[in-house]
């Protein structure tokens, strides 16, 4: 015996489950979407990110390669690191200062050591200090790519 199915009941079914699937369907682009956006907002914001972390190292290599700075190089550093409050936490705005702060302690003592009014005990301990700061510029390459790695990761660990 052969079961005879009515066209309409076939039709009624289908529209029945048309509902379902296309609200599956919507959900499953929103969410797309969702994360796409994600993506394109961590890679927007990688964009922003990078050139200070660049010119964080730049400023360092410099210090390190020539053994000082200038007044000028230190500003242009912290002309280049402006964005730093807006961009990335806390850790990296203090570190930036900090590396700031350092730069203008390094030039200042270079430029009192070469003052000819500075007298020999004052040059000695300028010439001590310019030197722990140098080391200390030294071992800021680490620091800085720890502190910067979360900030420019673009992929999760």
């Amino acid at each position: 015996m052969m079961a005879c199915f009515d066209v309409t009941e076939i039709a009624g079914g289908l529209s029945a489950l048309l509902t379902p699937v296309i609200a599956v369907v919507t959900v499953s682009i929103l969410v797309l979407q969702y994360l796409l956006a994600r993506r394109r907002w961590r890679l927007d914001l990688y964009d922003k990110r990078y050139p200070v972390f660049m010119s964080t190292m730049d400023y360092i290599s410099s210090v390190v390669q020539t053994g000082g700075t200038t007044a000028d190089r230190t500003t242009q550093f912290l002309r280049e690191t402006k964005d730093r409050e807006f961009l990335f936490g806390k850790e990296i705005h203090d570190f930036l200062g900090l590396l700031y702060k350092k730069g203008v302690d390094l030039w200042t003592a270079q430029e009192t050591t070469n003052a000819p009014h500075a007298n020999e005990d004052d040059r000695k301990a300028l010439i001590y200090e310019a030197r722990d700061l140098k080391k200390w510029f030294g071992d800021q390459f680490e620091v800085a790519k720890r502190l910067f790695d979360p900030y420019l990761r673009i992929t999760k660990k």
